[in-house]
Order: structure tokens, then sequence, then C-alpha cells
């Protein structure tokens, strides 16, 4: 009976060890699964890469360049430890489709991506100067006051109540973008093709202000 006993329990034991040394293999396999680009449900321009490697999930913010490592934690749930960053995908009739951050905030997988910097046109000096000048916030407090100026190629935007300077480059000859803040811009020319205002994150809007001078 003790010799049934110790075989049953040595085979139960060899059964396990088997089991563990498969499951990596399995595991990898089902990672390329999730693996693509992910677009933010509330703004179209970020975008994240989520790549397999070994046994761990790493993600990408196509933005600013910055990868976070995952462990898993359930089929489909991973964690990063160093961020305290839970990821958890949905499996849609055995697709992948979406994946929630953060337990807030979702990312819907599609099947392309272009960066922001293929998208960039060349638009002459005298073009860029139509957009320099003054912008107060619409709606927004006294101080609430933006300068656009262009350089070599770019529109630079000041903040001037905290100084902080932003570069943008074109994207059409009305459109501007900052990929390492995810920050748009459109400008509204009126019929006689004078700037009179700028869209910021698609909802903010500045006025132009008249009679500026972007010299001082």
């Amino acid at each position: 009976m003790k010799n049934l006993l110790l075989l049953i329990k040595t085979t139960t034991i060899c059964f396990i060890i088997n089991l563990i040394s498969i499951a990596p293999s399995y595991a990898q396999k089902d990672l390329k699964s999730l693996e693509g680009f992910y677009q933010f449900s509330e703004n179209k321009d970020a975008f994240l890469q989520i790549k397999a490697k070994g046994d761990s999930l790493v993600l990408k913010q196509l933005w600013d360049r910055q990868e976070f490592s995952f462990g898993q934690t359930s089929p489909l749930e991973f964690y990063c430890k160093a961020r305290s960053f839970p990821l958890k995908f949905t499996d849609s009739a055995g697709r992948i489709t979406r994946v929630l951050a953060f337990n807030k905030d979702t990312w819907n997988k599609v099947a392309h991506y272009v960066s922001p910097a293929s998208k960039e046109i060349q638009l002459t000096p005298q073009q860029l100067k139509t957009f320099e000048g003054t912008y107060k916030m619409n709606g927004g407090d006294a101080d609430d006051i933006l300068l656009i100026t262009s350089k070599e190629n770019r529109l630079v935007l000041n903040q001037l109540w905290d100084g902080q300077e932003i570069t943008f480059l074109a994207q059409s000859p009305l459109d501007f973008y900052c990929p390492e803040r995810l920050f748009p811009l459109r400008f509204t020319k009126d019929q006689n093709g004078v700037v009179t205002q700028v869209l910021a994150f698609h909802k903010d809007v500045w006025i132009k202000q008249k009679n500026n001078n972007t010299n001082h």
C-alpha cells in the first residue's frame, strides 16, 4: 500500500513538473494574440504598442517612447508592479479588441499606426507668419494668454502664465501637432484668409487678439 501511495505521489509530482515546463510555451503563444497597436478612446492622437517578450508583455507609449513590463496574473490580465499599472484585455469571439488600463482608460486595438512625424508637411515662412500673435482663451481667466511665433519651419507656443514653450509641426495648412505632448492645434481663418482663432485639444478655443506685436 505504501509503495502504491508513493507511486501515485511520484506520478503526480512528475505530472505537475511537466505542466510547469510546458506552460511558458503555451503562454508565450497566447501572448502573441495581444500584440499590436491600441488607440485611446478619449484622444485619437494617443497610441500604445504592445509586444510579447518571453512570458511578459512590454507596453510602449508611442508619444514619448516610455516602456513598461507587465507580468501575467490571469489569461487576460497583466500587472506592472513598478507603476502599479493594471491591464485587462477584452476577447470578443477569439479576437482581442481592446485593453483597459488603470481600470478606467479604454484603448481600442487598431490595424495600423501612422507616426505623426510622417504626416508632417512643409509650410513657407510667410505661411507660418500668419499664425503669429497672442491668443486669449475664450471664457478663460485674464492671464490665460498664449504667444505663438514661428521658428525653423515650426510654430512655438509660449504659455505666458508659466513660461512653458511647446513646439508644433505642421500636418496641414491649418493643423499642427506636438507628438511629445499629444497636443493638437487647429487654426481657423476668415473669408479674407486672416487667422481668427485656434482650437487646442479639440475643445479649448483661443481667440487671436488684434493689433498685437510678437516682437515684444
